[in-house]
């Protein structure tokens, strides 16, 4: 099939090449306006030795030179023909065998007909270093200013507005897929989640309107549960967000990866001991008692030893988000600031590409409050 299409592009070129060769011998050239000019000066001269303006000796002298002219431009009409389709036949044959000629070769070295189409989504997952990010978001903008109905294209380009700093052109393009692709919890959430990041971290009205749209959708949905209860702290509801974690922390699976932070958050709260670092109980059973009965010093100890060995483990398997995010929520709690900001900008880097994994780290990040 996609040898006919070459084929018809082919012909088509060649004829785009043809096309001026045939009709230029419908066209009156110049030699054909001369002809016309002299028999016409021949008349206005007749003219003029009957009306008295020219005397006979007069007219005959212009009379023979505008027929000398006349005749010189007749024998150019009478060679141009000639000429002209001799180098059209010339032009066709060309045409003709050149343009296939040098153009099968040509894809035939540096093409790949039996290559698929990269959609849209599989573009944007190719890694920035092996290819230029900015300029495939910049094609994406083209084809969504083409298409504006591809509520798919707003929904994959959107994180990517977010993460280089373009929080207004994110939200917009979030709005667009809650517009075109239909409303999700997924969709309320990353549309709150924009508007939080453009206000630096806090919940605005508009946030929490996304988050509740989302509730309402699915009342067990995470993302939104965990950000009312932060709403409800920034405002100074102090027993309603406990009221909120609480309950997130009472429903939520024991191997939950959003547990760790509501259980800190409920901590602050209450007032009480910041919990373990999550990576201390990685551990279970016997192992996990030990390591709490510990004293504090030898536990401290224990637990960045955990933190090492899971950081240079990290720089081997450099695909594992849940191994980076229990290394960021480690050297948060150890109040490693620096270290953590590094954890998140090597995650970045090893997960780039694969957009709900990098989310999952952004997101974390706001949460913790790690700039960089």
């Amino acid at each position: 099939m996609i040898w006919l299409v070459f084929a018809l592009l082919t012909g088509a070129a060649v004829m785009a090449v043809l096309a001026p060769l045939a009709l230029r011998g419908e066209a009156r050239d110049a030699s054909a306006a001369d002809v016309a000019f002299f028999e016409e000066q021949i008349a206005e001269i007749e003219r003029e030795r009957d009306e008295g303006r020219l005397d006979a000796v007069e007219a005959d002298a212009a009379r023979t030179e505008a027929a000398r002219r006349l005749l010189r431009a007749e024998a150019a009409q009478k060679a141009a023909p000639a000429r002209s389709r001799q180098t059209a036949l010339i032009a066709a044959l060309a045409a003709i065998v050149m343009i296939p000629a040098v153009a099968v070769p040509l894809y035939l070295r540096l093409g790949n007909a039996a290559r698929p189409d990269m959609p849209l989504t599989a573009r944007l997952d190719a890694a920035p270093e092996k290819g230029d990010l900015a300029g495939a978001v910049a094609r994406i903008e083209q084809h969504l200013r083409e298409h504006p109905e591809d509520g798919r294209g707003f929904e994959v380009v959107a994180p990517y507005y977010l993460r280089t700093g373009r929080g207004e052109a994110a939200i917009n393009a979030y709005e667009q897929a809650l517009k075109l692709l239909g409303a999700t919890p997924q969709r309320h959430a990353a549309l709150g989640q924009a508007r939080m990041v453009v206000a630096q971290g806090q919940v605005t009205a508009e946030a929490k309107k996304a988050f509740e749209a989302a509730l309402a959708i699915d009342p067990s949905f995470s993302m939104a549960r965990f950000y009312l209860g932060v709403a409800a702290e920034q405002a100074g509801d102090k027993d309603k967000a406990i009221d909120l974690f609480a309950r997130m922390e009472a429903d939520a699976p024991a191997d939950a990866p959003y547990l760790p932070a509501v259980k800190r958050r409920l901590a602050a709260l209450r007032g009480e001991p910041e919990p373990a670092p999550p990576i201390a109980q990685a551990p279970g059973g016997e192992q996990g008692k030990a390591i709490a009965a510990l004293p504090s010093g030898q536990r401290d100890a224990m637990i960045r030893g955990m933190v090492d060995r899971l950081a240079a483990r990290l720089e081997t398997q450099s695909d594992d988000v849940e191994g980076w995010l229990r290394l960021i929520r480690a050297y948060s709690v150890l109040s490693e600031a620096e270290k953590a900001k590094k954890a998140v900008a090597d995650a970045r880097k090893a997960l780039a590409g694969k957009d709900a994994e990098v989310a999952r780290i952004e997101a974390l990040a706001k949460e913790l409050n790690i700039g960089g």
